[in-house]
């Protein structure tokens, strides 16, 4: 590896490390809170490091965004790559629990993330239409999905808004810290699973 291979690796593992302890400093003083000297000092960087890779904490949350958008919702190492499943003759609705496990762990590492996109798409109107964008893929996917079932007389763009309205809303209640949520913290993951897969699997077969 020649010096500019290694600069190279170096600036990406430094991009790397600011984001995933921006994304620990946010989680811990929440987005408004948290300067850029606090994301800096966390990961023992110089103050003038930071603006090497990002013009501010708004930019940084961006390309944070895009790291959720892309782990959520395509298929991860754990996750389903469900043209494949299926031709290996995993049944669907194996193939959809394990995709829905992916999605919803998926939905706990990046928690914080998704807090917070959810409230800065109401302040910022540019922002929001980030944070729809990333929601529209998970729309997508819900209908490529429902595209390989035997379902008739179905617009699948409703039916994937609908459902994919629903992993959404219980992989939010799971992950919310209230204790006046239905569905907390404490709740685990395989005990959701079943139902949550089950009422998918009606809808697509």
């Amino acid at each position: 590896m020649n010096t500019t291979e290694l600069k190279t690796e170096k600036s990406k593992l430094t991009r790397a490390k600011i984001l995933q302890v921006a994304k620990d400093v946010f989680a811990e003083k929440s987005f408004n809170n948290t300067t850029v000297k606090d994301i800096t000092n966390a990961a023992g960087l110089g103050y003038g490091t930071f603006y090497l890779y990002f013009k501010d904490k708004k930019d940084l949350f961006y390309a944070l965004v895009e790291q959720v958008e892309d782990d959520l919702y395509t298929a991860s190492k754990d996750g389903s790559d469900l043209d494949a499943d299926y031709a290996r003759g995993i049944s669907s609705y194996r193939a959809l629990r394990k995709d829905l496990k992916a999605i919803f762990q998926s939905f706990r590492n990046n928690a914080s993330v998704l807090k917070f996109s959810r409230e800065l798409s109401i302040l910022d109107p540019m922002f929001g239409k980030r944070y729809e964008a990333m929601r529209a893929r998970l729309i997508k996917r819900t209908k490529q999905i429902l595209e390989k079932s035997t379902l008739e007389n179905v617009d699948y763009n409703v039916a994937a808004i609908a459902i994919a309205g629903m992993i959404e809303s219980v992989a939010n209640e799971w992950n919310n810290h209230d204790t006046s949520s239905n569905l907390n913290i404490d709740v685990e993951l395989d005990s959701i699973l079943p139902t949550v897969t089950k009422l998918y699997f009606k809808a697509v077969s």
